[in-house]
This record gives C-alpha cells, sequence and structure tokens, in this order.
C-alpha cells in the first residue's frame, strides 16, 4: 500500500513538474514575441527617423539654395538701378531751371527744419576769360557753365544746378535772396562766415556734390570752382574739392526729378 502512495505522489510531482515547465515555456515564448515587436516597432521608428532627417536636410539645402539665388538677383537688380542711375542725363537748359527750382523749393523746406537759409547762388564769377567753369570731384570735372571752350563733350558730367546752405546775419530761415547786394558784397551781404556753410552741386549723372566750407573761413561765389583757359587746353586752379554729399534725401530727392527725363 505504502508503495502504492509513493508512485502516485511520484506521479503527480512529475505532472506539476511538467506543468510548470509547460507554463515557462510559453511564457518565454510570449516574452520573445513580445521583444522581437519592439525590436520591429524601434527599427521602424529609426527608419521613419532617418527618412524625415533626409527630408529635412534636403529642404534645407533647397531653401539655401533658393536663397543664394534670390540674393544673387537682388545684388544684380541693384547693381543694374544703381548703374543706370549714375547715368548722365542730357537736359536742355529750360529743363535743368525747373530741375533746380523743385529741388530748391525742397532745399527751402530742408533748410527751414534746421533753422537755416539757403539760396540758390551757389555759384557765380566776375570779370573773366572765355573759358568754361568747372567743379572738382572725385568723379572728375563737372561742367557749371558753358562756353563752348573746351565744350561740353569734353567733360564727364554737367551741372544741373545747386544751391548753398548758410546761417543768415539778418536770421532769414528758409530761402533767401542772397544776391540782394553787389556782385563785390557778394556772399558777405547776409552769410555768418562764423558758421558752417555747404554748397550743394547738383550733377546730371544723379549724384549731389557738397563743398564743405565756412567755420570761420570767408566764401564767395567762386569758391570751389576753377575756369579753363581761353584757349580750353588749361583747366584753372580749383581751390577745394566737392565731395559726395552724405546727404541721401538729397540724393533721393534729385533722383526723383531727373527720373522723368530718364
Amino acid at each position: 500500500m505504502k508503495k502504492e502512495l509513493s508512485f502516485g505522489l511520484i506521479a503527480l510531482v512529475m505532472v506539476g513538474l511538467a506543468g510548470c515547465g509547460a507554463k515557462n515555456s510559453s511564457d518565454n515564448a510570449a516574452q520573445n514575441s513580445k521583444t522581437a515587436s519592439l525590436t520591429a516597432e524601434n527599427a521602424s521608428l529609426k527608419r521613419a527617423k532617418s527618412a524625415q532627417s533626409a527630408s529635412l536636410k534636403a529642404t534645407n539645402s533647397s531653401l539655401k539654395q533658393a536663397q543664394q539665388a534670390t540674393k544673387e538677383a537682388s545684388n544684380s537688380t541693384s547693381n543694374v538701378t544703381n548703374e543706370s542711375e549714375n547715368e548722365s542725363v542730357h537736359l536742355t537748359d529750360e529743363q535743368k531751371a525747373k530741375v533746380n527750382a523743385a529741388f530748391l523749393a525742397w532745399a527751402s523746406q530742408q533748410a527751414e527744419i534746421g533753422e537755416m537759409a539757403v539760396s540758390d547762388w551757389y555759384f557765380d564769377h566776375g570779370s573773366a576769360g572765355h573759358g568754361d567753369w568747372y567743379a572738382q570731384t572725385p568723379d572728375g570735372k563737372v561742367q557749371v557753365q558753358d562756353f563752348g571752350v573746351p565744350g561740353a563733350g569734353q567733360f564727364p558730367i554737367h551741372a544741373v544746378g545747386g544751391c548753398v546752405f548758410y546761417t543768415a546775419k539778418d536770421g532769414t530761415i528758409g530761402r533767401d535772396k542772397l544776391y540782394a547786394g553787389s556782385f563785390a558784397d557778394n556772399y558777405a551781404v547776409n552769410m555768418d562766415f562764423t558758421k558752417p556753410v555747404s554748397k550743394y552741386l547738383l550733377g546730371d549723372n544723379g549724384v549731389v556734390y557738397e563743398l564743405k566750407t565756412g567755420n570761420g573761413t570767408a566764401v564767395s561765389t567762386n569758391t570751389g570752382f576753377g575756369e579753363y583757359s581761353d584757349d580750353g587746353q588749361t583747366a584753372g586752379t580749383v581751390d577745394q574739392t566737392f565731395m559726395v554729399s552724405k546727404d541721401g534725401a538729397a540724393r533721393a530727392e534729385l533722383q526723383k526729378l531727373l527720373a522723368t527725363y530718364r
């Protein structure tokens, strides 16, 4: 009887162990399946991220190329515009007078803002020879008076007109008739030489040239200008050089006025 019980217990233990083994095997299989699924999912995510990264790189590259092309096109357009703006415009004396009058009207408003006076008597001379008068600039000589000696064709730039900003002795603000006195009196009629004086010269190339003087130095209508010899072969001495003005508003105004004739 005891032997039968022993065999029965042994059988039960073996059946239990077999059941545990089967359960463990099932659990391991499930775990392995889950791990494989996660591995496959991670691989899929990595492939998706890699594809997204490649797409972003391609997009960024395209954007950079487009930006570079836009920048180059903009620079090209800007250069063409600047070259066009600096081309000389052929104007008749009547057209020059209209442009100069319009510029003076603008300059009068600027003078009022700066509490200064302004006059269009920027250039004049007394008894002289028969040669053309000119101003020296970094861009070459600007013809300001044409006597045909050596003639307009010998100058790269021609004056459209000009004006002079200063402080008036009588307190005038805005436009002033500076040449009310005799030519001999010249600017001394109403210009305070102890204060800054700026002559603006309007070139037919669309550039505003400026001569800064005053501040204790006497100025006259022929300051900054020279005359050619009677045979047009020799350029007379110029005491000062007109520089390209840093007044961007003045240049913009001149460009606007000249645009009508381009």
